[in-house]
């Protein structure tokens, strides 16, 4: 294995393919308006609550929504969320 595959390869295997190609994913929140400072001073808009990254595996497209669903993964107690 060369330095470089070994820098791409994740500690832990994938629970649905036994692959060391696990990845934190997460969906961008995009606004389509941009910057706007002064929304929340002036009250506009809902405060957003960040998530947690998901996980997601690279090799088999896999994902779990969060650390304990992929934690329930490995002892086969839930299946991927996506």
């Amino acid at each position: 294995m060369t330095e470089s595959e070994a820098a791409q390869r994740s500690g832990e295997a994938c629970p649905e393919c036994g692959r060391h190609e696990l990845e934190l994913i997460s969906y961008p929140d995009v606004d389509a308006t941009g910057v706007r400072p002064y929304d929340e001073i002036i009250g506009f808009g809902a405060p957003r609550r960040d998530q947690p990254p998901g996980i997601g595996c690279r090799a088999c497209g896999a994902a779990w929504h969060d650390l304990a669903a992929f934690r329930a993964a490995q002892t086969g107690e839930q299946a991927p969320t996506a």
